[in-house]
């Protein structure tokens, strides 16, 4: 299946790279900006994601696209995990989680580093879980990387995905892309000197495969879909997923 690249800047230049610039560039704002713009809803969705790994093996954990560590820190507090490690392109993103992390006394808990998911450089089965917050629509290779993951599970680890998807509904529907072409470029102007950025996860949300879609994708790269829902009439994606041996 062929997957729509969008990319924030241009299409020439490196996704991966122009995600690192983007993110950096929005980084000291982006927390407030989730939480206005989903109405404190990206709370809920994190702690059921989070929640969902609470049946299976999880004391390593890894936080993929990590962000400002929100995953990781609420994690200590909804399940028992020993250790986790997250991931992401973006530097400044990292230094505000870094922050967060010292202040919550999770020092020793919680490790952050620059890594591209496509190509990690972690040991083969080095994980009992995974998970990603609103990140994988953001992955410039995604069947590769979501390999990546399984490479770096052990085996039967768990993946869980949450992830903003476009509702079926058309009165829900038509709802939502007022609410995502509308108001969301309106905020953008009082929280960002970049619109280009805010645009950009506008688009990605809309060019990511979803539902079944994406499912087969999973399927084709070594998971099983163990569950899925989506949450507030469709807005919101959450995929728990096992590896599988081929």
């Amino acid at each position: 299946m062929k997957i729509k690249k969008v990319k924030p800047y241009n299409q020439e230049e490196d996704k991966t790279k122009q995600l690192s610039r983007m993110f950096n560039t929005i980084s000291s704002k982006y927390d407030q900006f989730n939480d206005i713009m989903s109405m404190g809803l990206a709370r809920v969705w994190r702690k059921k994601a989070i929640l969902s790994l609470k049946p299976y093996k999880h004391d390593t954990i890894l936080d993929i696209a990590a962000g400002t560590a929100d995953i990781g820190i609420k994690a200590f507090e909804y399940i028992t995990p020993t250790q986790i490690t997250g991931i992401d392109v973006s530097e400044k993103m990292l230094e505000i989680g870094k922050e967060k992390v010292a202040e919550a006394g999770l020092n020793d808990k919680i490790s952050l580093k620059v890594e591209d998911v496509s190509k990690m450089n972690f040991a083969d089965e080095s994980f009992d879980a995974a998970i990603t917050s609103f990140g994988i629509r953001n992955f410039d290779k995604l069947e590769e990387s979501i390999r990546e993951v399984h490479r770096v599970l052990k085996p039967k680890g768990k993946f869980v995905i949450l992830e903003m998807s476009e509702p079926r509904m058309p009165i829900v529907k038509q709802g939502y892309l007022l609410y995502t072409h509308t108001l969301i470029p309106f905020a953008v102007k009082t929280f960002s000197n970049d619109p280009k950025a805010y645009k950009y996860l506008t688009k990605s949300m809309e060019a990511f495969p979803q539902g079944k879609e994406f499912i087969a994708i999973l399927n084709q790269n070594g998971f099983n879909c163990l569950k899925y829902k989506t949450f507030f009439m469709g807005v919101c994606s959450l995929y728990v997923i096992e590896k599988y041996s081929s």
